[in-house]
């Protein structure tokens, strides 16, 4: 907020003549001001259940493959079904969806960077709905939207926004407790954890799946997911080879030579 104000007072000070250059622009990179980064925010299950259950049906499957790819809006909005091999079992994502502006509509441009070309995994139960949802929808076609409006048109980034996913997070109770209104970015995140907290996945490895321009943007972002997982490993392995854990695997007097089995 800080840094927004030095902003627009350095802007307002040119614009009137007092001053003829910005006093940041002088500063070296380490000294600029930063804004205070968002909460992240990662769901859990229960919250996905209700976020999901809250969703309109005609946005459900959109705001699925958002937490279950890890994709930017603007990629979601932009995939067409010869994006979605249904065989390989993976999500090819090769350009976003631009903003609409007066006079310019949307349209299919190349993606944030390099790097944002890449193949997403397709979980097979996605797959199955995205499956259904192509045969039943008129815009099936190779080149059609995965996500189109009643008129085959794409949708608009605000608009998904506002209208679905907005509205779903309310009904679901999920903008309460302090958190700012959820964001399809936030959804991002939801996937970043599953690759990193359930499957245990390495930077790079993530790094390539959410499409960053390298893995050193991964581990800034998602440092304390990684350090999470690291120390639950850990307490693992130190559990498995303790003591505590050994009296499981002894006998005790059973004829079994298990605790287990022979309890009652």
């Amino acid at each position: 907020m800080r840094s927004r104000r030095c902003t627009a007072s350095s802007a307002n000070a040119r614009r009137h003549g007092w001053s003829a250059i910005d006093p940041v622009d002088q500063l070296e990179a380490d000294e600029r001001p930063r804004p205070a980064r968002r909460r992240q925010r990662v769901l859990g299950r229960e919250e996905i259940d209700r976020l999901l259950a809250a969703c309109p049906p005609r946005d459900r499957l959109m705001v699925a493959t958002a937490l279950y790819t890890g994709l930017r809006v603007s990629e979601l909005l932009g995939l067409i079904w010869d994006d979605v091999d249904f065989a390989a079992g993976s999500v090819h994502v090769r350009a976003q969806l631009s903003r609409a502006h007066r006079g310019e509509p949307a349209r299919r441009v190349a993606p944030k960077t390099a790097a944002s070309v890449r193949d997403v995994p397709l979980v097979a139960q996605l797959a199955r709905f995205l499956a259904t949802h192509k045969l039943a929808t008129p815009f099936g076609a190779g080149t059609d939207w995965v996500f189109a409006t009643s008129r085959g048109t794409p949708h608009g980034h605000r608009n998904v926004a506002r209208r679905c996913l907005t509205r779903a997070a309310m009904l679901a109770g999920l903008n309460a407790d302090g958190w700012p209104p959820l964001r399809f970015h936030d959804l991002r995140h939801v996937f970043a954890s599953h690759l990193i907290v359930d499957l245990g996945l390495d930077v790079a490895q993530v790094s390539r799946i959410l499409g960053h321009a390298s893995p050193t943007i991964t581990l800034s972002v998602y440092t304390h997911l990684f350090d999470d997982a690291r120390h639950a490993r850990e307490i693992r392995e130190r559990m498995s080879n303790s003591a505590f854990a050994a009296l499981l695997e002894r006998g005790s007097g059973a004829a079994s030579g298990s605790v287990l089995p022979g309890a009652a």
